[in-house]
């Protein structure tokens, strides 16, 4: 029985294939839209159907799914009229082959402007386009997996970061501003809550809900320990012995995020420990 890890070439498939290499897992194909010479990586691009094909599961499988294209973007209707509808597509596919579990990615932002401690059983209010296609990709994988007996995980990520980020995310942007000598940081005030996770323990959550036979249904991946951006930013200065100075206020406060929110764990605490 293998584990199938289809979108490699991401931020997270990246975390993934180094935490697997850890734990030297001999069972995971790989799918990459990025495919080298080695022959590590079964080509797949989730906008050419012709790679499709390339995804070779059999019976018993278990898959993680993290293909989605042109991230962020959160507001545009790509999310809904392309990256949700190719999603539904080759689950559909996925389910015709006999697999025994599949795990989706979600976000934090499928509980739209709910503050505090966000548990599983909250009611969803997305209110992007990307969140709210995330939340109907995640009912329509639902009811897929009961009418094919598939057990379905749905993994709500809150905010990673690390190695192999996005250029214009915060802490690549910051690290860029520090490299380059920059006296201040532009950001916002800095007083939101939020919680923040290291990519390689958001990509040891992912392996080990694949191999719990408990890890179904919706699952938050979060630290589950809330913390200001202005107080997260400062600390990741003193890691990096920089002088830079946080130019608070810069940036308006977002819009279609709550002031102060983060992942009630209790569900992953369970699974992973």
């Amino acid at each position: 029985m293998a584990l199938h890890i289809i979108g490699a070439s991401g931020f997270l498939g990246k975390s993934l294939q180094y935490v697997a290499n850890t734990k030297k897992r001999k069972d995971i194909i790989w799918y990459s839209s990025k495919v080298g010479k080695d022959n590590k990586y079964k080509e797949f691009n989730l906008s050419e159907k012709s790679t499709w094909k390339n995804i070779e599961v059999g019976k018993g499988d278990k898959v993680i799914y993290l293909p989605w294209l042109n991230l962020p973007n959160y507001k545009e209707k790509f999310h809904l009229t392309e990256n949700m509808f190719k999603s539904m597509e080759l689950f559909q596919l996925l389910s015709l082959k006999g697999i025994s579990k599949i795990i989706g990615v979600g976000t934090c932002y499928e509980y739209g402007l709910q503050n505090g401690a966000l548990h599983e059983e909250m009611e969803a209010r997305p209110v992007t386009c990307y969140a709210i296609a995330k939340d109907l990709l995640r009912r329509y994988l639902e009811a897929m997996c009961i009418d094919s007996n598939t057990e379905m995980a749905w993994l709500r990520v809150f905010y990673p970061y690390g190695e192999g980020q996005g250029v214009n995310s915060l802490i690549p942007s910051l690290n860029n501003a520090i490299k380059n000598g920059k006296k201040v940081f532009n950001v916002s005030k800095g007083d939101q809550i939020r919680d923040f996770i290291h990519v390689d323990k958001v990509a040891d959550a992912f392996l080990r809900i694949a191999d719990s036979p408990n890890g179904i249904g919706v699952i938050n991946i979060g630290s589950g320990n809330p913390i200001s951006i202005r107080d997260f930013l400062e600390s990741y200065i003193v890691q990096k012995n920089s002088k830079i100075k946080l130019n608070l206020g810069f940036y308006p406060r977002r819009s279609d995020e709550p002031l102060a929110f983060w992942a009630d764990c209790s569900k992953l605490d369970k699974i992973i420990n």
